[in-house]
């Protein structure tokens, strides 16, 4: 229930995102940085076509590709100063657009380095430039290695397999950091042994940070600079659902797995547009004035006499009680805010018992609102209403398509310790399994209830991996474990399971 209030610490860049940092060999790269230091050609600028000689490839080596990609790269320094306006104004596919056109007047190299840079916030035309590049540089690993990535994110591990073979018989191999991509498409095939004896024969312990990192960047979904820009454009339109989403997202902002925190240019962008769509008398605008400048600057204090000053959500007395904001983002942020920097919490039931039914009218609505159902459940769950709760978790399950509301529900509905799970039970894992089967908590507790007090078995193991290398959920919940450790766990019962049932792991 924490992570509907809460968001974490590190704030992400505010620049245009930069080529992806690479994942293969030193070796290749102390090459590359010593042939770029003895180049004498400057990088090209955006506005500088390539001549046409450089679109007929010769076959490079790798370390002279590498030189090139450098060369390249600078680009991206000119592209994050030139493009810096459209990336909050609801634009980005303009810059994306202007990029790819650049990034087709050149080689290989810098179609290459462009593709790593669109790899998150354009994925389709980031594969389209690895495709490019591969097309006019064939056989070169760094490629491979990211056209590997590509089919590994789009699941589309048919393509991927042979791409991964192909790095690991090279001389460079699979990167220690893609240990568990790679592996991932060996068990959605069924080839478990596979999986195992990548895992087995890499180096991924002494590169565990970049392999959890790569997790994200491989299965994290659309990146949040391209869900800013739909929901900007939606909410320029006049989508009201889309600027609370805009707003939240602001100070929301997703850097990886772990962090969340407030984004600057976002939540500039963001309020400025949301005072475009409210009149000046209008209780959003007049709430979001009032407590913006604290909540737009964190290094201010901010406590409940902040929302008692700006009359919403505690302070007055019936019948003028401060009433919850207009603004159901406001809520969320505001209370958020209030309740972690307090020295002691708020009396839950009591802000129940006065906003409780504002809240459920606004997210059973037929507009629906998530930000008012987050906080709903937060109350509810600090405040003890278990029956509430669970109706809650059920319309943010059922209509939101949220998982976290999914997650609440199974975990408040799980039998005692040493209890037979009921058919109830199981056919709201069986449900939740179907309806969200990226998440491991499922497969693994329906995998427990099968195994008994034995052993889980290897095809439910593998199952669990495929979901936990997607999303780490089983560490990034717990708190106290690394998703490494989890990881290198699980492939270890595995390599037991197998062997327990007959098969003896290979590669």
């Amino acid at each position: 229930m924490k992570d509907r209030m809460s968001a974490q610490r590190n704030p992400p860049p505010t620049t245009f995102p930069r080529p992806r940092r690479r994942s293969m060999p030193a070796l290749l790269l102390a090459l590359a940085v010593a042939a770029c230091a003895g180049a004498n050609a400057a990088p090209r600028g955006l506005e500088a076509p390539a001549p046409a000689a450089t679109q007929a490839a010769t076959r490079l080596s790798a370390e002279d590709f590498l030189a090139q990609v450098g060369a390249e790269s600078q680009a991206a320094d000119d592209f994050g100063r030139r493009h810096l306006p459209l990336q909050f104004s609801g634009r980005l596919d303009q810059a994306v657009a202007e990029l790819v056109a650049y990034a087709e007047r050149g080689g290989a190299a810098r179609r290459f380095a462009v593709g790593n840079m669109l790899w998150a916030m354009a994925p389709d035309a980031s594969l389209g430039l690895h495709r490019g590049a591969d097309a006019l540089q064939p056989e070169q690993p760094e490629i491979l290695f990211e056209l590997a990535l590509h089919y590994t994110r789009k699941d589309d591990c048919a393509a991927a397999l042979p791409l991964w073979a192909r790095l690991r018989a090279g001389p460079v191999g699979i990167p220690a950091t893609a240990t568990y991509a790679a592996a991932y498409c060996h068990l959605a095939g069924g080839d478990l042994r596979g999986a195992v004896a990548i895992v087995r024969d890499s180096d991924v312990d002494s590169h565990h940070v970049g392999a959890e990192k790569m997790s994200y960047e491989v299965f994290g979904g659309p990146s949040e600079l391209s869900l800013f820009d739909r929901d900007y454009r939606q909410a320029a339109g006049g989508d009201r659902v889309a600027l609370e989403r805009l707003l939240a997202r602001s100070f929301d902002w997703h850097g990886d797995w772990w962090n969340a925190a407030p984004q600057a240019s976002a939540q500039d962008a963001a309020i400025a547009l949301a005072r475009t769509q409210w009149g000046p008398r209008q209780r959003e605008r007049q709430q979001w004035d009032c407590l913006w400048p604290k909540l737009r600057d964190r290094a201010q204090a901010f406590g409940y006499d902040d929302l008692e000053r700006c009359r919403v959500i505690v302070g007055g007395h019936p019948p003028s009680a401060h009433p919850y904001p207009a603004s159901s983002a406001l809520g969320r942020v505001a209370l958020g805010r209030a309740v972690a920097r307090a020295a002691q919490p708020p009396d839950f039931a009591a802000l129940l018992a006065r906003h409780g039914d504002t809240l459920r009218g606004r997210a059973r609505s037929e507009a629906g609102d998530l930000e008012a159902l987050r906080v709903l459940a937060y109350l509810q769950q600090s405040a003890g209403d278990a029956a509430g709760l669970a109706e809650s978790d059920e319309l943010g399950w059922k209509r939101y398509r949220d998982e976290r509301f999914a997650r609440s529900r199974i975990q408040h509905a799980a039998p005692a310790a040493g209890a037979t799970p009921d058919p109830a039970y199981r056919a709201m894992l069986a449900q939740a399994a179907r309806d969200f089967p990226h998440s491991p908590l499922y497969p693994m507790l329906a995998a427990a209830d099968r195994a008994g007090d034995g052993d889980l078995f290897a095809a439910d193991l593998a199952r669990i991996l495929q979901a936990e290398t997607r999303t780490l959920d089983l560490s990034v919940r717990s708190g106290g474990l690394r998703s490494h450790s989890q990881l290198k766990a699980l492939y270890r019962l595995l390599d037991t399971a197998l062997e327990k049932e007959g098969a003896r792991p290979g590669g």
